[in-house]
């Protein structure tokens, strides 16, 4: 143990200065602490505790004057006054430090009462009964007391909301309360006129006087950035609940309007046809223009009020892009022939590029810019230019601009365009709500991409965007002639949801110049069967609406032109009872999945003749069908094969957890998704993962428990993965 004092009185005296050089010190950092303490009041006014704290660093800066004066003026008055300082000092470091974290408990009461006894009992043993030593112990105990106190309001109630401004304070009070508890542990009895002298004294000094105050003003500009932090934060949140309600009064108030103006419309809809007054036909005409005008308004109020409210997910869907392009432009076009403006579109991508868009937003986006240059455009052309500007394996990045010829807009109106109620200087004269644009800048915002406007007055303006889009699976099939041995030229209704089965059925039937309408669920192939009559049907039995079993009951009661018509179950459900199910609905034949050329080709030749069908076996149920490799094989180029496995096998697992995702949040597009992953996977060989999936999409048709099943055909799927790499390290082998 005197070993263990001795060594740690030597390391307390590495750390003595000499006295001159530690008074300037102090008083130089005292000094840098008031400023900052009142620069951090300044811009903090209105936080309790801020402008107490200024006064903190200058009691503590006449202690220290104080102690400085020993020897200059009497002992016990210096002392008395330096270590009062000190106690009134500690005071208002607890106080200002309990305002700003709103502490009004007990132990600030018990820390002043503490202080204000421990300032009697100094003076006391100052003038009455002078004790050099217990003036010491007196002082240890009081700053102990502080730190203990000031740890424990920071620990309880200053961690979570002020973390980084805790960390600094519970540093430096665990260092002053250790310092402090080891001197009156360990200091020796010593004179009063060494005390100045002493390495205890100048060591505690220079912690309570140098280090602890860049600390703790450290820790109050912390703690006021904090706090400004966290009231930004619930400014936020309450911004939001703002914005929510604007958007549920905007939309409720929106629909109440829509009634009245319903009537006002229609009432004077019926007054300009019953009238024969040229008069009273020009009042009713100014009525309805106005109510149409105000019914627009509405409109987009209510779609802006919606886009607030709503944050949902992305729709994406498998279309070819061109194709869908040049329909939409379609519907364009007459606004454009009403002004004889020419409308062009410029279509610079793969003609048979498809990507996975949400093309109802997408839709959205073009129209309201097309419309936009039409309505602002009075002579010249509007055009529509698709551009491809990068392309990897897995997804392309294409610009989208809209030209005009229009008036132009004004450099400085361009930044302000995409507020709402935001008019450029042609708009005000065009009218309009002032909507338009920052619709459409909130909507592509949702598919990550942003508005960019250039214009020359005189010229014209461009409107343009960029986004990127995954390939979709359709790109990756192309047509491939065949030897035509089969029958030719039939009249095919195909009724199929996936994508990338339509794709290849009618790929396949294309090269025997099949003639093929489409439908995607069962709702769709019962109007097209009541007003077209085909040679054959091709019935997906398993649809998003109805299963093909309901939609051969349906059309036993509805009257159609296709009653003779030879019906192929194109399924990949293909065990004993199910096709007894079918033969006893009447179905010609079964056209199994994955679909194979020569099985379709004489389905449909068969289906034409009395020879009786030849139904397809159940499909194995293995982890890899290495002859679905074979099948794509002999229609398609080895590249395009592998381009449509690696685009499955990349997206499987994320699609599987979109899956989990959409579980809870929309069992719909779950089911839609999943009988998609499935028919794809037996399309490609996947056989015992595609049939899992169906199996999980028929559970939740019919509202029956998952249980772990999501979670088995991760598994099972990473199974199916390795033997199809297996298969592959085969083939390179």
């Amino acid at each position: 143990m005197p070993v263990f004092i001795s060594s740690l009185k030597n390391a307390v005296g590495v750390l003595m200065l000499d006295s001159f050089t530690l008074y300037f010190a102090s008083i130089a950092v005292m000094t840098v602490m008031t400023l900052l303490n009142f620069l951090t009041w300044r811009t903090n006014k209105h936080v309790p505790g801020t402008l107490l704290y200024i006064f903190y660093p200058l009691l503590l800066l006449t202690a220290i004057v104080s102690f400085a004066l020993i020897g200059k003026i009497p002992d016990q008055i210096a002392i008395t006054l330096a270590n009062n300082m000190m106690f009134l000092a500690s005071i208002v470091h607890c106080l200002s430090l309990s305002q700003f974290l709103n502490y009004h408990g007990r132990g600030l009461k018990f820390v002043c009462l503490f202080t204000a006894l421990s300032a009697l009992l100094l003076v006391y043993f100052t003038f009455l009964q002078p004790s050099m030593r217990s003036r010491v112990y007196i002082s240890d105990l009081q700053h102990i007391v502080e730190a203990t106190f000031l740890l424990f309001i920071f620990i309880k109630y200053a961690r979570k909301p002020y973390p980084n401004a805790s960390i600094v304070y519970i540093i430096i009070l665990t260092l002053v309360a250790a310092s402090f508890i080891t001197r009156s542990l360990f200091m020796d009895d010593i004179a009063q006129q060494d005390a100045i002298l002493n390495s205890w004294f100048n060591s505690l000094l220079f912690l309570n006087s140098v280090i602890a105050p860049m600390f703790y003003a450290a820790g109050m500009a912390l703690l006021c950035n904090e706090r400004r932090e966290l009231r930004l934060n619930k400014l936020t949140e309450k911004a939001h609940k703002d914005l929510e309600i604007r958007g549920l009064f905007l939309s409720t108030i929106s629909h109440e309007i829509r009634t009245p103006l319903n009537g006002i419309l229609g009432s004077a809809q019926l007054v300009l046809n019953q009238t024969s007054d040229s008069r009273n036909k020009a009042y009713c005409e100014a009525i309805i223009n106005s109510a149409e005008s105000l019914n627009l308004l509405v409109d987009k109020v209510l779609e802006y009020a919606s886009l607030d409210q709503h944050d949902e997910a992305l729709y994406e869907e498998d279309i070819e892009f061109k194709t869908w392009l040049q329909n939409l432009c379609l519907l364009l076009s007459p606004l454009a022939e009403q002004k004889q403006l020419k409308f062009e579109l410029a279509c610079n991508i793969p003609d048979k590029a498809c990507y996975y868009c949400d093309q109802q937003k997408l839709r959205q986006i073009i129209i309201n810019l097309v419309g936009n240059a039409i309505k602002f455009t009075d002579t010249g052309t509007v055009k529509v230019q698709i551009d491809l500007i990068n392309e990897t394996q897995l997804d392309h990045t294409l610009k989208v601009s809209v030209l005009d010829s229009g008036p132009g807009i004004e450099k400085d109106e361009i930044d302000y365009l995409t507020e709402p109620y935001i008019q450029s200087s042609a708009g005000k004269e065009k009218g309009g709500t002032g909507l338009g644009l920052a619709i459409t800048s909130r909507l592509l915002d949702k598919i990550n991409s942003q508005l960019e406007i250039t214009s020359e007055l005189g010229v014209g303006s461009v409107f343009s965007f960029n986004m990127t889009l995954a390939i979709g699976e359709l790109s990756l099939v192309e047509q491939r002639h065949q030897s035509k041995d089969y029958l030719t030229g039939l009249d095919v209704l195909l009724v199929e949801d996936l994508d990338l089965n339509q794709k290849i059925a009618v790929e396949f039937m294309a090269d025997d110049e099949h003639k093929i309408k489409l439908a995607k669920d069962g709702k769709s192939a019962i109007e097209l069967m009541k007003k077209y009559h085909f040679d054959v049907v091709l019935l997906d039995m398993n649809l998003p609406d109805l299963t093909g079993q309901q939609v051969l009951k349906t059309l036993k009661r509805v009257e159609h032109k296709n009653q003779r018509t030879p019906v192929l179950a194109f399924t990949a459900s293909l065990s004993p009872d199910e096709i007894k199910e079918y033969l006893a609905l009447g179905i010609k034949d079964i056209v199994g999945k994955p679909l194979k050329q020569e099985k379709l080709r004489q389905a449909l030749s068969d289906s034409q003749s009395t020879q009786t069908a030849s139904i397809a076996v159940e499909l194995i149920d293995t982890l890899y069908d290495e002859t679905a490799t074979e099948t794509l094989t002999s229609s398609f180029s080895i590249d395009e094969v592998s381009s449509i496995y690696n685009e499955f096998i990349l997206s499987a697992r994320n699609k599987l957890s979109r899956c989990q995702a959409l579980l809870e949040q929309d069992p719909e597009q779950c089911i839609k998704l999943l009988h998609r992953q499935a028919s794809t996977a037996m399309q490609l060989g996947f056989n015992s993962y595609g049939l899992a999936l169906k199996k999980i999409e028929r559970r939740l048709l019919d509202k029956k428990p998952l249980n772990n099943s999501l979670n088995e055909a991760s598994t099972l799927w990473q199974h199916s993965l390795e033997a199809y790499l297996k298969y592959v390290r085969q083939g390179l082998g």
